[in-house]
């Protein structure tokens, strides 16, 4: 006996969340883009809740790791932490689930970062995908889409269960299928880290850089990109001096980002795009066991330099594979 809910019942579900959390879902906010037409908003009962979204313009990691995350402020001698609000995240695909996934264990080892993790734990994660639940990946309630009017829920957690017990969901014999996303050949390429470890010389990455424009979206809208800037915000203007630290996003893409006061330490664009891949494709796999990407395509979507990753990576492949083959 399965648990499932019909498609036209979701928003509700989501709605019926709302009551004890600020719940966010994919909805069309764009629709005459010619990019992505979607979001990840703030969901209200005057919204379509849109659960097969192609891609959406940002991805749920804006939610863990805000642009612009305060710390904490201090002020009249005394420092405080912020308040965490209660948040849920509606309606993950499966690549944006495994983004969640991955991205708490980079937060979580080999240095605990509590505050984001305070963040994650105080939110409740529900993917929907017409994939079978992933075993390797933590979250609290998975819709499977069944055919286009029915989702079987399954709990992962006991916040899950709980709300598999919404009157909304009903007990109904059903063969669920088994769905497996098929295994990407070239980012499961067990040779790929050695090949892009020893391409440091290979011209793919001048070639890149003169059409890349080294703006960092790239960055900004790939799941797994964690890199950030702290600053302290000084109000001056008070009798008290208030002082509030930022974690705000950052790329490795960007010029300024590899400026110290002895120069810049990786002044070429080239070089910048070799480490982008070096980091996703090598440093992550030695390091976590996982690639720095989850093949949503973001980054291909909203380049506006019109780069291909995966082009990058077969040009790669195919060089390496060649040359062995020579030799």
């Amino acid at each position: 006996m399965a648990k499932v809910i019909f498609e036209n019942n979701l928003k509700e579900l989501a709605l019926s969340l709302s009551k004890d959390a600020k719940v966010f879902a994919p909805v069309k906010t764009h629709p005459n883009s010619t990019y992505s037409q979607y979001s990840f908003v703030e969901f209200s009962k005057e919204m379509e809740l849109v659960i097969d979204y192609p891609t959406t313009n940002l991805p749920p990691k804006e939610f863990l790791l805000p642009p612009k995350d305060i710390l904490f402020t201090y002020s009249n001698g005394q420092s405080q932490s912020p308040v965490i609000e209660k948040k849920v995240i509606f309606g993950l695909s499966y690549e944006d689930l495994y983004g969640v996934e991955k991205l708490t264990k980079l937060f979580s080892s080999p240095i605990k970062d509590d505050h984001f993790l305070e963040i994650k734990d105080s939110t409740l994660i529900i993917g929907a995908d017409h994939f079978s639940p992933p075993k390797s990946l933590n979250f609290d309630l998975y819709l499977q889409k069944i055919n286009s009017e029915i989702y079987v829920g399954h709990a992962g957690t006991k916040k899950g269960s709980q709300i598999l017990k919404n009157s909304l969901f009903k007990n109904q014999e059903i063969k669920i299928p088994k769905v497996s996303k098929k295994k990407d050949l070239l980012l499961s390429n067990p040779d790929l880290p050695k090949i892009i470890m020893k391409s440091k010389d290979h011209p793919v990455w001048n070639d890149l850089a003169k059409i890349c424009l080294g703006c960092g979206i790239c960055s900004y809208v790939c799941p797994l990109c964690y890199c950030f800037e702290i600053d302290d915000e000084i109000d001056i203007t008070k009798d008290d001096i208030c002082s509030t630290k930022c974690r705000t996003w950052d790329s490795c893409m960007l010029n300024s980002f590899a400026e110290t006061n002895a120069g810049n330490f990786r002044g070429e664009l080239s070089e910048r795009i070799y480490n982008w891949y070096f980091h996703k494709f090598v440093r992550m796999p030695k390091e976590y066991g996982f690639s720095g990407c989850v093949d949503c395509n973001r980054c291909v979507i909203f380049c506006p330099a019109k780069i291909n990753y995966r082009n990058t990576l077969m040009r790669l492949v195919k060089d390496w594979e060649s040359k062995n083959e020579r030799s």
